[in-house]
C-alpha cells in the first residue's frame, strides 16, 4: 500500500523524477521516465483529490492496483512488484507506458466503480 500512496502523491505533486524513481530498476530508464511524465500529464488533477485504490492478486509476485480518481472520473491501473534494490527487498511499480495513449488506456476487465469485483479498497 505504501508505494501506491507514493505513486499518487508524486503524480499529484508533478514530481516526474521522484515518480520514475519508484519504477522497476530492471526496466529501460528512458521508458520509465517517459511513463512518469505521461502519468503526471494525464492524472495530476485527479490525483490531487479523492482517490480510491483497489488491490487485486496476493502480491508476492505482482499486485494489480486500480486507482479511481474521483474528481476527474479517471481510472488508472498500475502493477506493483517486489524488486531487489541494493540488496534489499522493496516494492517497485512497472512503468512501461511511454505512449500517452497506452498510459491512459483502461483494460476491459477493470470495473467502472470501486468495489464491483470484491477487491480490497483503501480510500
Amino acid at each position: 500500500m505504501g508505494i501506491t500512496q507514493q505513486v499518487v502523491w508524486r503524480i499529484a505533486d508533478g514530481r516526474a523524477d521522484e515518480l520514475a524513481a519508484l519504477g522497476d530498476p530492471d526496466k529501460d530508464r528512458g521508458a520509465t521516465e517517459k511513463t512518469a511524465e505521461n502519468w503526471i500529464a494525464a492524472f495530476r488533477k485527479g490525483a490531487g483529490g479523492k482517490v480510491t485504490a483497489e488491490f487485486y492478486d496476493e502480491g508476492s509476485y505482482r499486485q494489480t492496483v486500480v486507482l479511481y480518481l474521483h474528481g476527474t472520473g479517471q481510472i488508472k491501473e498500475i502493477y506493483v512488484l517486489p524488486a531487489n534494490v541494493d540488496g534489499k527487498g522493496v516494492f517497485r511499480v512497472s512503468m512501461a507506458e511511454p505512449d500517452p495513449a497506452e498510459a491512459t488506456a483502461v483494460a476491459p476487465w477493470v470495473p467502472k466503480k470501486p468495489g464491483e469485483l470484491g477487491s480490497t479498497m483503501i480510500r
